[in-house]
């Protein structure tokens, strides 16, 4: 049964990194708000594709904690679903996709539809995508360092 106040057990050398759900999360929620910053074009090739990926990371993320007995085997699909998602993030930096100013775009209640610019936006995706990779490629190592454990066999 699963608690969100119950933590499973670490896996040998392994240290916590919460941080990689809480920057998955952010980076949804940017990557939602950058679609819009996106002609429909590109939120049909790039957005939709990258969405998806950073879903993936939360889910094996989720499994990995939920599942002690799959742990490593959800660990090593997070790490290939991050990777993914970095690549896609790379594509969406190297083509411009989020070029669409909806600062000066307002609501009917005269509010702006986002306060945030394309280069703001993608500075903010860049720094949580970093976040992650960093988290990940850590937590990845602190498991990994230990390699006469039963656990790196599978």
């Amino acid at each position: 049964m699963h608690s969100e106040y119950r933590d499973p057990k670490p896996l040998p050398g392994e240290r916590p990194v919460p941080s990689i759900k809480v920057d998955a999360l952010k980076l949804l929620g940017l990557l939602l708000r950058a679609e819009l910053m996106m002609t429909a074009v590109d939120r049909r090739r790039y957005a939709n594709r990258a969405i998806e990926a950073i879903e993936d990371v939360i889910r094996d993320f989720q499994l990995a904690h939920d599942f002690e007995d799959e742990r490593l085997h959800y660990l090593k699909k997070m790490w290939a679903d991050i990777a993914v998602f970095m690549d896609l993030m790379r594509i969406i930096g190297e083509t411009n996709a989020i070029r669409v100013n909806l600062a000066s775009s307002r609501r009917k209640d005269g509010e702006p539809v986002d306060t945030m610019t394309p280069d703001q936006m993608k500075l903010e995706l860049y720094n949580r995508v970093a976040s992650l990779d960093e988290g990940a490629t850590k937590w990845k190592n602190s498991i990994y360092r230990n390699k006469g454990t039963t656990y790196t066999k599978e």
